[in-house]
């Protein structure tokens, strides 16, 4: 933890001043301006309250979040208090209620939070993205379900968030703000739920914007070397953006607000537990990435993951049951549907950047191959609306990254499937888009009623798929659906590959060196031998900066061309070597290929799903 300065109060007279003016609702002070011990001080005005006793809520579990939270656990110093200042009653029930006896006396909450970043990362710890982040002077990262809750039966009063700040500090969000000074920033929603869906990043300003298919598309970056610039990662994104406009016909939303964090790459804030990755809202998603110096493997990192999160804007903004609509932050009732919400999600991310041509055919495929590898991970299939549904509970809990891999495969089986059925008249686009019709983002369906109002829109055969593969846990037919595309699977089959031998690296922190391991020198091209340090790499002098993009093509060669290597063993002198990729014959498991000639129906689907 960071034990940087802070110290915030609020005056009573004020208080109590703005209590006689204040309209129904939550009226939240915040002050980043002054910090205590890596602490911000919460004063919340409270609204009325009808009961004697009242519960004051942080959330356990949030939207776009599969798993348990609880944010109370980062509240301390918890105080309540009438208009006249006197402190009333205050219980804890759990980790994440806070119950105050005499409530209709209740004017005003006091409280510290400490920031979940810096929390010890075990099994506990909050993935960033859905995380706070209280560096003074420097960063805040504001997910407000981590500074603030609601009262029971009051989840939907109306909120205003008065944060006082440094004023070389910009909070980039895309909720309604006042920006009333270089100081103060006032942010506004209508009820609880609006508020929570609007992170803020408070940084030195670093933004960008474009406009496509009606919408204003905004970034905001935090980069902590400054390797990373928001006017990159804007041109990084507006391809995709465009693409995702074509896929729509037009944006499903009028604005959009990106905001990044890009940590070193020896960052203290990056670590197992932590991970890397984002977490999307209804006009917004926040990232923790880290940053990457080639230009190339940073653009395909970015849009990999943005487009996942910016697709989101269709399912669950557009498409979603009553469970998200009306989400429930104390005990939350999962959906069925996490097939749909981020599986469905993933595969169109994946097929609007390949018809774009973001990303290569060759590309598309060998993710696929990815998802299959890692959906082998976890063992006997399992009914994938029952883990939905079961996702907060062991055993499903430690499957819940499976939704990004056999759930993006259901959504291309499915999309052959419906695009089969119809002789290509229907495709999973057209089903999602009249579903988006039919619904959008303040009308929840029933969760139960879903599949069977899909099967109602495409053909009673689709009910089949569902029972067998989504609902029932039968394995993918991943052969006997690719093969309708042109593509051959084999669980186990023999491939070509180019390669150094085997050849792996390590990092020496102490010594700031890169070594060579998991070899031996007959095993590589090279002649490394286990621990010899790597100088450099085709005359470029190695580095932690430059590591990744020196180092990877020596793992994962792309091309045949010869690679020069200096290196030396122990203190050694430093010996100079060249070598070329060899051609290993290597079985491979879930073995994907295209077939040499298609014929052309298979030619004519593969090329609806990959160029569109």
């Amino acid at each position: 933890m960071k034990f940087l300065s802070l110290a915030l109060g609020l005056n009573l007279a004020a208080a109590v001043g703005a209590l006689a003016q204040q309209p129904a609702g939550y009226r939240v002070n915040l002050d980043f301006a002054r910090v205590v011990n890596d602490r911000v001080k919460v004063v919340v005005q409270t609204p009325v309250m009808q009961e004697e006793q009242a519960t004051y809520v942080m959330p356990a579990v949030v939207p776009g979040s599969y798993s348990k939270k609880d944010y109370g656990r980062f509240i301390t110093s918890f105080k309540a208090f009438d208009k006249n200042g006197k402190a009333l009653k205050v219980k804890n029930d759990g980790p994440n209620m806070f119950v105050i006896s005499n409530a209709r006396q209740l004017a005003r909450l006091e409280y510290l939070v400490d920031d979940t970043w810096d929390a010890k990362q075990d099994e506990q710890f909050i993935f960033q993205p859905g995380g706070t982040n209280i560096d003074a002077g420097r960063n805040f990262t504001l997910n407000h379900y981590g500074f603030y809750g609601y009262f029971e039966g009051y989840k939907l009063q109306p909120y205003e968030v008065t944060i006082e700040k440094p004023a070389d500090l910009y909070g980039a969000t895309a909720l309604p703000v006042r920006r009333e000074s270089a100081t103060r920033d006032v942010l506004t929603a209508p009820d609880y739920v609006t508020l929570a869906d609007g992170p803020v990043l408070y940084a030195r300003p670093d933004t960008a914007s474009f406009s496509t298919g009606g919408a204003r598309i905004s970034v905001a970056v935090l980069s902590e070397t400054g390797a990373v610039k928001a006017a990159d990662i804007s041109r990084m994104l507006r391809p995709m953006s465009e693409a995702l406009t074509k896929y729509f016909g037009k944006m499903p939303v009028p604005r959009y607000q990106f905001l990044f964090y890009f940590p070193s790459l020896n960052s203290p804030l990056s670590s197992e537990k932590g991970g890397y990755g984002a977490m999307e809202h209804s006009y917004s998603s926040l990232y923790f990435l880290p940053e990457i110096l080639d230009p190339e493997r940073l653009q395909s990192m970015v849009l990999e993951v943005a487009s996942h999160e910016f697709l989101h804007m269709l399912a669950p903004l557009n498409i979603h049951s009553r469970e998200i609509g009306d989400f429930d932050f104390r005990s939350p009732k999962m959906s069925q549907h996490l097939w749909l919400y981020e599986g469905v999600t993933e595969y169109v991310a994946q097929q609007v950047q390949v018809q774009a041509g973001l990303i290569s055919p060759a590309e598309f495929q060998a993710r696929m191959k990815g998802k299959i590898d890692k959906a082998d991970s976890y063992g006997p299939p399992v009914s994938f609306t029952e883990m939905s549904k079961r996702i907060l509970e062991p055993p499903y809990k430690d499957m819940y990254e499976n939704v990004y891999n056999k759930g993006a495969l259901l959504g291309l089986l499915l999309d052959i499937r419906l695009r089969e059925l119809s002789q290509g008249r229907q495709t999973l686009r057209d089903v999602l888009l009249a579903l988006r019709e039919k619904y959008g983002p303040t009308r929840s369906f029933e969760d139960d009623a879903l599949i069977p109002e899909i099967v109602a829109l495409t053909n009673p055969e689709i009910g089949t798929f569902f029972r067998r593969y989504v609902q029932g846990a039968e394995p993918l037919p991943l052969a006997e659906y690719f093969g309708k595309m042109g593509w051959t699977y084999q669980p186990t089959g023999q491939a070509r590959i180019k390669a150094f031998g085997k050849l792996g690296f390590a990092y020496d922190q102490s010594l700031d060196q890169f070594r060579a391991a998991q070899t031996q020198a007959d095993q590589n091209a090279f002649g490394l031998a286990e621990g010899d340090v790597i100088v450099a790499v085709d005359g470029k002098a190695l580095n932690m900066q430059n590591a990744e993009q020196l180092l990877r093509p020596l793992v994962e060669p792309t091309t045949a061309a010869a690679v020069r290597l200096k290196f030396r063993q122990g203190k050694g002198p430093v010996q100079e070597r060249e070598a070329v990729p060899r051609e290993f014959e290597v079985e491979v498991k879930n073995l994907v290929e295209t077939v040499p000639t298609a014929t052309p129906a298979q030619q004519q689907l593969q090329n609806a799903l990959l160029k569109g």
